[in-house]
């Protein structure tokens, strides 16, 4: 092995492809990047004696003191255990598995105050009593803002790429200042979704601006959706939905309404857009950057318009059993 690694760093000194490499030393790929790295890093392509981490076996000891090392600091990673032990990281992998342990993607959670969670617990045994009471046929039309911008779209945790080394996994490149544009956007537990409809550039959405929307846009897609007037209109405690000429308007003027001291507070993980529409649209809609605003705001409105109604559905079929959920953690965060 160390003459093939020779053998392949004299190549690579005279600038020959990799590829061709590959094909001279019949090896992988895998090995003349690691022994690009290896002379990079001024290592010897000599084998230590005795370095055959990847052999070691697990014995009680070493599993004694892996079990030590995690419980001293369960964040770090692989990697780094495998590093301080000497050993492969598949040893490391496998005596984590005789621990018990599992390697978890730690989550991003709104912290939430006693207030808060006290508030959580009260409207959320609010909203289930209000769901006991309605008829069957009644709908619940669910509402919410967001702000899209042209770039794309990242998952911290699912985005992976596939490469022999890191120079060929391609950037997801961010703008410091994205244009953007501000969408509402309505879907109902029997699988409907109103059009987007997009704010002006550059519009502070008050209550005012948002009681307009409310009369020309959002109250007559209700009328002509919901023409025996069985549905309840839900929206979120933002400052412009509470004030108090919304509120009214909203309670002369729908069918069904849950006023905002009903909604509970910080309550993402309960608004089906948020739990599961959202996040849905974007993975399609901004899976690459888009060169305008009017491209991003097509490609949303393509992707919401091509939704499948029971995945709407089944969605927001999942409220009520956040709402009990989250009564049953006392306001607090729940896993479903």
């Amino acid at each position: 092995m160390a003459a093939k690694r020779q053998k392949i760093a004299d190549l690579l000194h005279a600038h020959v492809p990799v590829k061709q490499i590959c094909e001279i030393v019949d090896c992988k790929k895998t090995l003349v990047y690691d022994v690009r790295r290896m002379v990079k890093e001024g290592k010897s392509l000599e084998r230590t004696k005795g370095s055959g981490g990847h052999n070691k076996i697990i014995t009680d000891n070493f599993l004694n003191d892996l079990h030590c090392k995690i419980e001293a600091d369960p964040s770090r990673s692989i990697r780094k255990l495998a590093k301080d032990l000497n050993v492969s990281r598949m040893t490391v992998l496998r005596a984590v598995g005789q621990l018990g342990l599992k390697s978890y993607v730690r989550r991003r959670r709104q912290l939430l105050s006693e207030s808060s969670k006290n508030s959580r617990l009260e409207r959320g045994k609010i909203l289930i009593n209000q769901l006991k009471k309605k008829p069957r046929s009644t709908v619940l039309v669910f509402s919410d803002k967001k702000n899209w911008t042209v770039d794309q779209a990242r998952n911290a945790r699912n985005d992976r790429f596939l490469a022999y080394c890191v120079d060929e996994v391609p950037c997801i490149n961010q703008t410091k200042h994205p244009a953007s544009a501000m969408m509402l956007g309505v879907v109902s537990s029997d699988g409907k979704r109103m059009p987007p409809y997009w704010f002006p550039k550059g519009l502070r959405v008050g209550a005012k601006e948002y009681l307009e929307v409310m009369q020309e846009v959002v109250k007559p897609w209700l009328d002509a959706t919901y023409p025996d007037n069985n549905y309840i209109w839900q929206q979120d405690s933002a400052p412009g939905h509470k004030a108090k000429v919304v509120q009214t308007w909203c309670k002369d003027n729908l069918a069904g309404f849950w006023p905002s001291n009903f909604w509970p507070p910080s309550s993402l993980d309960c608004a089906p857009l948020d739990y599961g529409i959202w996040g849905y649209v974007e993975s399609k809609a901004c899976a690459t950057p888009h060169s305008s605003v009017d491209a991003m705001k097509a490609a949303v409105e393509r992707e919401w318009a091509a939704m499948d109604e029971e995945y709407v559905s089944r969605v927001c079929r999942s409220f009520r059993p956040r709402l009990e959920a989250m009564v049953e953690a006392e306001g607090g965060h729940f896993e479903v």
